[in-house]
């Protein structure tokens, strides 16, 4: 793996694996979470490495879903 996971990175991780693979809303309602902008980043590195898949809605930038992938699995030695 490329990357050297930070523990927030690899908490996330188990947050999603804890919802069976899949986190719907991971932030919550859009504007409540005042941690959204900070988590983004993560987020993005996550899916830039192929851990994780991000699905978003139309026009909107927020992550609606975030779905492990088989690398995600891997990182967090559920392989």
């Amino acid at each position: 793996m490329s990357i050297d996971l930070t523990e927030y990175q690899r908490e996330l991780l188990a947050r999603v694996l804890q919802h069976g693979g899949v986190l719907a809303a991971p932030f919550g309602h859009p504007g409540d979470d005042t941690l959204e902008e900070a988590l983004m980043e993560d987020v993005d590195a996550l899916e830039a490495e192929g851990l994780i898949m991000v699905e978003r809605s139309r026009g909107h930038e927020a992550p609606e879903r975030l779905s492990l992938t088989e690398a995600g699995y891997d990182a967090l030695g559920m392989s």
